[in-house]
């Protein structure tokens, strides 16, 4: 019962590893600024959960491509983004990325209560997976040795990868 609800945290997770090393490349970083991420994920999948808990319909959702394309814009203002000030990160957009992130989490939740999987470690296991994943990339991010202004460059790179994944399907 618990395998189906593991598999799918880790799955819809991945992204955040590249997430991660895209936030810890930026000026302005901050731990906690995981920790809100993730409780926001914890939210809005604990509100999925207890939603579907009396939904029962087929639903077909396709989320690839919303959060394909949040990611492209995200990537895109930090490509074109020279000034090192326009770059720090603030909590506001921090908030913004929290609510992307948690657009496949809030999903799975959904269709896991729907396929009668409803366990209450479903909400909870969806932000653990995204925050372990968004610790690890910031990790990683700390073996990139190059100068700062290439910083924004990778860290759009790392979203634009983010989107193309969605796009296509693989996260």
């Amino acid at each position: 019962m618990y395998a189906p609800v593991i598999v799918t945290a880790v799955l819809v997770s991945l992204d955040a590893l590249f997430v991660g090393m895209s936030l810890k490349l930026q000026k302005g970083f901050k731990w906690r600024y995981l920790f809100i991420i993730a409780a926001i994920i914890l939210a809005l999948c604990t509100v999925a959960y207890f939603a579907a808990g009396g939904v029962r319909v087929h639903m077909n959702l396709h989320t690839g491509w919303i959060i394909g394309l949040a990611f492209v814009l995200l990537g895109v203002k930090n490509l074109f983004t020279r000034d090192e000030a326009k770059i720090t990160l603030s909590v506001a957009a921090i908030i913004v990325l929290g609510l992307v992130m948690s657009i496949d989490g809030v999903v799975a939740t959904v269709v896991l209560s729907i396929d009668q999987m409803h366990t209450f470690w479903t909400p909870v296991l969806m932000p653990v997976g995204h925050l372990a994943f968004l610790v690890a990339g910031c990790f990683a991010a700390r073996f990139i040795k190059c100068s700062h202004k290439w910083h924004n460059i990778i860290s759009a790179a790392c979203l634009f990868l983010v989107a193309v994944a969605n796009f296509t399907g693989l996260f």
